[in-house]
């Protein structure tokens, strides 16, 4: 993405007309590196995010309502002591780089007018969130920085807020740039100037010259001259005719945006405004890697149980085939017993007839020689005996095993869905539960229950568990016994339960809960899927008390093609 100055500025520009004059009314902090605020401007309220996430750094209003900590961080605490009912008296960039800053204007404990800057530095790895008070002195600082090599400044309260240095020309410097270009003599001219020009992502620098190129020949005199001016053009491009914001749409989903119609992509979708172009193509990803992030301890726990399920199952196995010649065991001591008068101790081989097979042969069977035949006799009896009781209790082991495991498996469903920090705590506490994480202190812990999803369809309300927590409690203590109940067959999903209040419930809603609930499952890549539905009358525990599992007798079965219906989803 060209997270650059240009596309920057222009942001910041667009964000300027929308929140200028607003009042900062709730500030929260939904992620460790991003701010949430909620802005009365114009009548409306609007949620501005500014996030230093390292790989996704933006700044947008709208997109996703996150859900907010329990206790809030303490630079959330510290925003809110002095910018809570600020005003926003503009938004614009600093230095000609990616630096985005808010002056707003607040009340201290006296009353007092003070004016403060929330600067947002959007550079990848270095991205930061501060605020500087009016002498520019750091007030606070998201992150705390004592003193980076890298970029020569200390970022703590107190410090003194310095710019990042700069030791390449601005995009604006007209003559210095004309004199860069005329010096060059390579063959990639957008390389060139983006290492010798700040502010500038290669895909824009390659537009430029494409631009100039198509109107002027490289090697003219006019050409240096053209390329300055239309690098001054696109430093302030908001007020120029070429601004039109466009996204790249690709298998589906948006994957990049854009201030003007970059020749490079084709079919690039026009968008009302860069804003919503940005929200397009940051909002999915940052959903996704925070999910990602969230999640990655309890994947990696969930694979790594499953492993040790299946291998303990394995070892098992072996063992039952082991245990498979106890009878074998048996018939030597047999035959060993009965052939005892033909041998003596001292012996390590016994020659016997196998009377158990027809025609009798010859057999060979180990001895001991340290034991007499009784004794040996009496050994391989021990043996049988020891498989036939290893049979008993590996056979009834392999049966939990085999439970556990599919227990196991029914909670893969809710690591794809979860993503709130209830939810995931949830899932946390079910795979200790299970032993797959170390037991967590829930004193300690406070989460609210996370809720399930919810659907309105037909005037009858419908909701989605996400975990097996969730699928239990909307069984059997939120639905009614008239309420109808519908899971995939055979296939771990979510419990979908439509609350029919006393009345019939529709052929057709019962076919858009089947359609959710085989969308919110394991089987959801298939084209059909079997998913019974019955009332939750004719449902009872599983006899393991395993929460989310149930039997059933009494039941219909649709076969229909999984639909997330985003259609019917409540707001």
């Amino acid at each position: 993405m060209p997270n650059d100055y240009i596309t920057i500025n222009a942001l910041a520009q667009e964000i300027n007309a929308l929140v200028k004059d607003g009042k900062i009314d709730k500030i929260n902090m939904p992620e460790k590196d991003e701010i949430g605020f909620n802005i009365r401007s114009g009548g409306a309220t609007k949620l501005l995010a500014v996030s230093c996430n390292a790989n996704n750094p933006r700044i947008h209003i709208g997109g996703d309502k996150k859900t907010n900590p329990m206790t809030a961080p303490s630079f959330c605490m510290h925003l809110r002591k002095h910018l809570g009912g600020g005003i926003i008296n503009g938004v614009f960039t600093l230095a000609q780089d990616r630096i985005i800053c808010f002056d707003i204007t607040a009340h201290n404990e006296m009353r007092d007018k003070v004016r403060f800057a929330l600067i947002a530095e959007m550079m990848g790895r270095y991205s930061n969130i501060l605020l500087v008070k009016e002498n520019g002195i750091i007030s606070d600082t998201l992150k705390q920085v004592s003193y980076d090599t890298m970029t020569k400044r200390c970022l703590l309260p107190g410090a003194k807020y310095i710019l990042p240095p700069q030791n390449k020309l601005l995009p604006t410097q007209n003559e210095e740039i004309c004199n860069l270009i005329r010096e060059y003599n390579g063959t990639d001219l957008a390389k060139y100037i983006i290492s010798n020009v700040s502010g500038l992502a290669l895909v824009t620098a390659k537009q430029i010259v494409a631009e100039c190129a198509a109107e002027t020949s490289q090697e003219s005199k006019e050409f240096a001259y053209a390329v300055a001016q239309r690098l001054k053009e696109y430093s302030d491009i908001f007020n120029s005719p070429k601004y039109s914001p466009c996204a790249l749409k690709q298998n589906g989903a948006y994957t990049d945006f854009f201030v003007t119609q970059y020749s490079e992509f084709k079919d690039l979708e026009k968008t009302k405004s860069l804003n919503q172009a940005v929200v397009l193509c940051t909002v999915e990803k940052d959903r996704k890697e925070r999910w990602q992030d969230k999640t990655k301890f309890l994947q990696k726990a969930f694979a790594a149980y499953r492993k040790k399920l299946l291998n303990k199952i394995a070892k098992d196995n072996d063992k039952l085939e082991e245990c498979a010649q106890a009878e074998l065991i048996k018939k030597y001591g047999d035959l060993i017993l009965s052939n005892a008068y033909a041998l003596k101790k001292g012996d390590t081989v016994a020659k016997v007839a196998d009377y158990y097979e027809e025609n009798s042969p010859v057999i060979e069977i180990k001895l001991d020689d340290r034991l007499t035949p009784q004794q040996n006799s009496q050994a391989y009896y021990k043996k049988y005996a020891k498989l036939k009781r290893t049979f008993a209790v590996v056979s009834k082991q392999i049966e939990e095993l085999k439970d556990e495991l599919q227990y196991l498996d029914s909670i893969s469903p809710s690591l794809a869905m979860c993503s709130t920090a209830d939810e995931i705590a949830e899932l946390q506490q079910e795979l200790s539960n299970l032993g797959a994480l170390k037991k967590i202190k829930t004193e300690k812990t406070k989460y609210k229950p996370s809720q399930p999803i919810a659907y309105e369809v037909d005037d009858f309300a419908i909701l989605v568990g996400k975990n097996n927590i969730q699928n239990d409690k909307l069984t059997f203590k939120v639905a009614n016994g008239g309420d109808m109940w519908a899971h995939t067959q055979k296939v771990h999903g979510s419990h979908v339960i439509i609350f029919a209040e006393g009345r019939e419930i529709p052929d057709n809603v019962v076919q858009v809960a089947c359609e959710i609930a085989a969308y919110y499952s394991l089987g959801n890549s298939a084209t059909k899927q079997e998913c019974d539905y019955t009332l939750r009358r004719n449902l009872r525990r599983h006899p393991s008390g395993k929460l989310g599992m149930v039997l059933y007798t009494t039941y219909k079965t649709a076969y229909v093609q999984p639909n997330k219906h985003e259609e019917y989803l409540s707001v």
